[in-house]
C-alpha cells in the first residue's frame, strides 16, 4: 500500500488536532467527536459499545478468514506542557506527554489506506480507539471484558520511542514490557508517649520497617535469577516525634515477567505480613492487584513481522531489548496472541529526544511514514 504525502500530511493534521485538546482517562468528549466524523467519513461499521469513549471499528465480515485487531490509545496525562509548539496543549495541566496523539492519528490513517484497499484485504481488520491507558482503571480491560476481543485471531498496536530514529521500527521478541502488581500496606499500631509510657504502645512503624526488609528478601528469594523491580515509594507514618506511630503505610511498585512466580510471591508476602503484625499485637491491611499483565510478544507474529518489514527499504528494523515498564495493551493478549513494535521519533537536533510522560515530550513527526509502513506491511 503506498503511503502517500496527502496521506501523511493527513496523519499530521489529525494529530497536531488532537494534540492542541488533551484529554485524560475515559472523559475524551473533543479526542472522540474527532475520531467518530472520522470513521464516518470511511463508511465503516462501529461500535461505540465497548467502554465510554472508545472505538471499535468492523473491516470486513468473512467467516472464512482470520481477524487482526489493531489498537491505538487516545488518552494524554496530568502534564504542564513545556514544548513550544504551533499546536501546543489549550488545555492547562494536560498534555499529550507519551504520544497517544500520535497512535490515534496513525491509526486513522490506517484507516484510510484499508478503505482504499478494502476488497483486497486478506483478513478481517478490527481497529480499537481505546481510552484510558494511563489511569488506574484500565481502558484495555474493560473493552477486553466487554468482548471487544472476541472472534479476534491476533492483536497488534505501536507506540513511538525516542530512542530511535525516525526510519527504524523497533520490535522485540518474547517478554517485552513487564506485568505491574502494586502493594499498598497498612500497619494499625497504638499511639502512646514515646518516653513516659512506651511498654503501651504498638509502633505502626516498626512493625512497617520490618515488613519493608523481610519483603525484599523475600521478593529475592522467590525472583533468584528472574527479572523484577521492588520499589518502595511511599513510607509514611506517625505524628509526633515523641509520639509512637499508630499507623505506617507503604507502597510499593511490583514488576516482573513471570506471572507464576509473582502470585506464589504474593501468598507468601500476605502470610509474612500477618505473621509480622501477630508478633507486634497490631494490625495490618495489605491489597495487591494485577494492574497490567505482560506484554508477551508472540515469536512466530514477530518473525513474520520482520520478514515483511525487512523487504521494505524506507524503513530499518531495529532489536531493543524487554523493558521494565508497563503497558495495558497486555489485557488483549490474554485473548490472543500479538505484539507491540515500535516506531521511532527521535531527532536531537530538533529536540525529539525527552522520555515520554515528561513535560518537554516531544515527537519528530516524520516517524509517521514509518508506522504507517510497518502496518500495511504487515497487514
Amino acid at each position: 500500500m503506498e503511503i502517500t504525502e496527502e496521506l501523511y500530511q493527513y496523519v499530521v493534521d489529525i494529530r497536531r488536532r488532537i494534540h492542541r485538546h488533551p484529554e485524560t482517562g475515559f472523559d475524551l468528549p473533543v479526542t472522540a467527536a474527532l475520531v467518530r466524523a472520522e470513521l464516518d467519513k470511511t463508511g465503516f461499521p462501529y461500535s461505540e459499545d465497548y467502554a465510554p469513549c472508545s472505538f471499535v471499528v468492523f473491516i470486513g465480515n468473512d467467516p472464512a478468514k482470520k481477524t487482526l485487531a489493531v489498537r491505538a490509545d487516545m488518552d494524554a496525562l496530568p502534564v504542564e506542557e513545556k514544548v513550544e509548539l504551533p499546536f501546543k496543549s489549550e488545555v492547562p495541566g494536560k498534555m499529550h506527554a507519551c504520544g497517544h496523539d500520535t497512535h490515534t492519528a496513525i491509526l486513522l490513517g490506517v484507516a484510510k489506506l484499508l478503505k482504499e484497499h478494502e476488497e483486497k484485504l486478506p483478513c478481517n481488520v478490527r481497529l480499537f480507539f481505546q481510552p484510558s491507558e494511563e489511569c488506574a482503571q484500565s481502558g484495555a480491560e474493560v473493552m477486553v471484558k466487554n468482548g471487544a476481543m472476541d472472534g479476534v485471531d491476533t492483536v497488534i498496536c505501536t507506540h513511538c520511542e525516542t530512542t530511535i530514529e525516525t526510519d527504524e521500527i523497533g520490535f522485540c521478541s518474547g517478554d517485552h514490557m513487564a506485568a505491574c502488581m502494586p502493594f499498598d500496606i497498612r500497619f494499625y499500631g497504638r499511639a502512646s508517649h514515646a518516653a513516659a509510657a512506651p511498654e503501651k504502645g504498638i509502633d505502626a512503624i516498626r512493625m512497617a520497617r520490618e515488613a519493608a526488609d523481610g519483603l525484599e528478601m523475600l521478593i529475592g528469594e522467590c525472583f533468584r535469577d528472574k527479572k523484577y523491580i521492588w520499589n518502595v515509594g511511599i513510607f509514611k507514618g506517625g505524628t509526633a516525634h515523641n509520639i509512637i506511630a499508630d499507623f505506617c503505610e507503604l507502597h510499593i511498585t511490583f514488576r516482573y515477567f513471570d506471572e507464576n512466580t509473582a502470585l506464589v510471591f504474593r501468598e507468601r508476602a500476605f502470610a509474612l505480613l500477618q505473621e509480622i503484625a501477630a508478633r507486634f499485637g497490631g494490625r495490618v491491611e495489605a491489597e495487591a492487584e494485577i494492574s497490567s499483565r505482560a506484554v508477551y510478544n508472540d515469536p512466530a507474529l514477530v518473525r513474520q513481522f520482520r520478514e515483511a518489514i525487512s523487504k521494505d527499504p524506507r524503513v530499518r528494523l531495529h532489536e531493543m531489548p524487554p523493558r521494565m515498564s508497563s503497558e495495558d495493551f497486555a489485557w488483549y493478549l490474554t485473548k490472543a496472541p500479538g505484539f507491540l513494535f515500535r516506531y521511532g521519533i527521535r531527532n536531537e537536533a530538533e529536540g525529539c529526544c525527552f522520555p515520554a510522560h515528561s513535560s518537554t515530550f516531544k515527537a519528530d513527526e516524520r516517524g509517521f511514514r514509518s508506522a504507517l509502513c510497518a502496518f500495511t506491511d504487515f497487514i
